[in-house]
Order: C-alpha cells, then sequence, then structure tokens
C-alpha cells in the first residue's frame, strides 16, 4: 500500500479533532463553522476572455496598416 502523505496529515486532523471534541460530531461541526467566520474571502478574479491572451501574429508585430490593406503598403 503506498503512503500518501496528504492523505496521512488529513486523517492526523481528523484523529485531533475528534479526539479534542470527544468524537462529538456537532462540536466539530460547531468549531469549524466559528473558524470559517472568521477567515478572510477575497474577491473573484476579473474574468479575462480568452482572445485577450492569445498570441498575436509575427507579421501584425509593429505593423500600421490600417489605411494601405489594399496596396500592400504597411509602415514600421
Amino acid at each position: 500500500m503506498n503512503h500518501d502523505s496528504i492523505n496521512e496529515e488529513i486523517l492526523r486532523i481528523k484523529r485531533e479533532l475528534a479526539s479534542k471534541f470527544d468524537n462529538d460530531l456537532a462540536r466539530i461541526v460547531a468549531d469549524t463553522r466559528s473558524r470559517e467566520r472568521n477567515s478572510i474571502s477575497m474577491p473573484p478574479r476579473p474574468w479575462k476572455s480568452a482572445h485577450i491572451d492569445a498570441p498575436k501574429l509575427p507579421n501584425d508585430a509593429g505593423l500600421n496598416c490600417a489605411s494601405s490593406t489594399e496596396t500592400g503598403d504597411c509602415q514600421r
């Protein structure tokens, strides 16, 4: 059987809480809820559209071709 350190830590904390509150689930839940009220909640991150993060094409970099697309005469 493989040993998973994360699972072992969770089980250790679970056993500590159970022994601290004499295996009374209602007291464990009440303690957890009281600690949640004291925690800090962060605002959600702003949503980013997928096209904002998309890389630009190499031939688009630094070109100013807005008015001369028909002639193919672009300025850098």
